[in-house]
């Protein structure tokens, strides 16, 4: 497939409400994405990062302006089995075993122009080699987001999308869980678009940082976060981590006036 490359022009989302009136939810994106960076949109609640998500995996149509996904539509793109998605729940099936859950949609879903990855040896490095047996409810909150971490790497997508896929853990769980994500990343260099909330988590991550704001949701900032990989403890309590934490913080807080927004 073509080099993993998101290109956004001049993209709008329009909804319509109940009485027939049109809200928009997302302006005049314009964006692109590099292959194989890690790229994280923040923003306020109601900015459209979410919408962004499905607008790039081709679940919904825009309603003006293009986007193309390894040079294809978003549509083309997903037909080609290009994305990995991860949502907030990780939606395990049930009745299937870890093992099962990663395993089912490369069945389905099979890259013939990729070779069967070793999911087994994914599940260990993520800290589930004793779990691959159990059943989702047998499991914690975070070693069901591992299992969902795996799954959609295991189907060795060129683009991975996340959409706040550690928003509901404890801050332990979480960071083990970053160091994790890192650690798969590095291995496959997918393009990843990574939705947060959280500052600190957007900087330890990410190459660059989309910073969004609402009404309508648009593009306010784009941050490098020129700092080291790996990202490990040194890194993450260095002033230079620290100013740029504070730097996206100047930004959001930027986002929130322009938008009209009380803090």
């Amino acid at each position: 497939m073509a080099s993993a490359t998101i290109e956004m022009h001049g993209v709008r989302r329009l909804y319509q409400q109940a009485d027939l009136t049109d809200t928009i939810a997302l302006d005049g994106i314009d964006l692109t994405i590099e292959p194989g960076t890690f790229v994280s949109i923040i923003g306020p609640s109601g900015c459209g990062k979410s919408t962004l998500l499905r607008l790039i995996s081709g679940q919904e149509p825009t309603d003006a302006g293009r986007i193309t996904v390894c040079g294809l539509t978003p549509t083309e793109a997903a037909e080609a089995k290009a994305f990995g998605f991860v949502p907030q729940s990780p939606a395990l099936l049930p009745w299937l075993s870890v093992l099962g859950n990663v395993t089912l949609p490369h069945k389905v879903n099979r890259r013939h122009d990729r070779g069967l990855p070793d999911l087994e040896g994914m599940l260990r490095e993520v800290g589930l080699g004793e779990s691959i047996h159990k059943l989702p409810a047998e499991l914690s909150g975070g070693m069901k987001q591992r299992t969902a971490i795996v799954r959609a790497f295991g189907l060795r997508p060129d683009v991975l999308l996340l959409d706040e896929p550690f928003g509901a853990l404890d801050e332990f769980t979480r960071e083990a869980l970053q160091e994790q994500l890192l650690q798969l990343w590095e291995q496959t260099r997918a393009t990843v678009v990574f939705v947060t909330h959280s500052i600190a988590e957007a900087v330890r991550l990410s190459d660059r940082v989309v910073v969004m704001a609402p009404r309508p949701g648009r593009v306010t900032d784009v941050i490098d976060i020129d700092l080291p990989r790996p990202r490990h403890q040194e890194v993450i309590t260095s002033p230079e981590f620290h100013a740029f934490e504070l730097t996206l913080r100047e930004r959001l807080r930027d986002a929130f006036s322009g938008s009209g927004l009380q803090r």
